[in-house]
């Protein structure tokens, strides 16, 4: 079956419109036509939350369409440190579209930059500051922001808790076992892998978000204003829900007194929709 037919079938399957599909990618109705008429194709991006959103593959979602290619970045930097001890983590990222975390099996940071138009080491700032108890990242990009894709591969044993101020389409993080994360800035998808789990807090204004999570394991606390969050978590899975804040509301959520995982709402004017599946 070719993309554009397997789009249309599995957007059927799920019940939704052109115009939901289209509003949850954040792109024009127009495109969802395009790509399930065959006229066109989604972007790298797209194609990745498509697939997280129904829940398959990438190479599920095309591998029998021999038009789609999924190309590699044509520029890679990378980066290291070694440290050896417990630190706290405070990143400021500057227009990086895609931001993926990672557990190391090695005792150093790795910054791994990756783009399209111009090679990292000239396009971008990159400052460490390593103190004894904390580690500050600073990357300022001069390029469109969503050329660029950060992979930070982190020693896990090593990790106490993680500052990151940004403004990104997309943040993954996979494998982690981690206190907190704090995130502050414009967000419209986290994706949660693998056997990820621990406290992750967004602070976002007026910007709706889609929260993707394999596995539920700890907390999600959303602080927002105006706007709406989509939290997708495995069917079954038990959680308390806090409400705090003015005039915001859960959609569809089931709590669960005493459960360990717990979903928070903070804010004005804000929904929380709780999706199982």
């Amino acid at each position: 079956m070719l993309f554009n037919d397997k789009l249309k079938k599995i957007r059927g399957e799920y019940n939704l419109t052109q115009e939901e599909l289209a509003e949850k990618l954040d792109v024009s109705r127009q495109a969802i036509t395009k790509w399930e008429s065959g006229e066109g194709m989604p972007d790298v991006e797209n194609l990745k939350q498509l697939a997280i959103l129904f829940n398959t593959t990438l190479d599920e979602l095309i591998m029998e369409d021999k038009k789609v290619l999924i190309p590699e970045k044509r520029y890679k930097y990378i980066e290291e440190m070694e440290i050896d001890h417990s630190k706290h983590f405070d990143i400021k990222l500057n227009k990086i579209g895609e931001i993926s975390i990672f557990k190391n099996s090695e005792e150093k940071v790795k910054l791994e930059i990756l783009s399209d138009t111009a090679k990292p080491e000239e396009s971008l700032k990159i400052k460490f500051d390593n103190r004894y108890d904390r580690m500050d990242i600073e990357v300022k990009n001069k390029q469109p922001a969503m050329d660029v894709a950060l992979n930070l591969y982190l020693p896990e044993k090593y990790i106490d808790e993680i500052e990151l101020a940004s403004d990104s389409r997309t943040i993954n993080i996979t494998d982690l076992d981690i206190k907190k994360i704090e995130y502050d800035g414009n967000l419209k998808y986290l994706n949660v892998k693998g056997e990820a789990k621990g406290k992750i807090i967004l602070n976002t204004t007026k910007c709706d978000i889609e929260a993707n999570y394999d596995k539920f394991d700890g907390a999600l606390e959303v602080n927002t204003i105006n706007s709406t969050a989509r939290v997708t978590i495995p069917m079954g899975t038990t959680y308390q829900t806090v409400l705090k804040g003015i005039k915001n509301h859960f959609v569809d959520a089931i709590n669960t007194a005493n459960s360990n995982n717990v979903i928070e709402l903070n804010g004005i004017g804000s929904k929380l929709i709780v999706i199982e599946k």
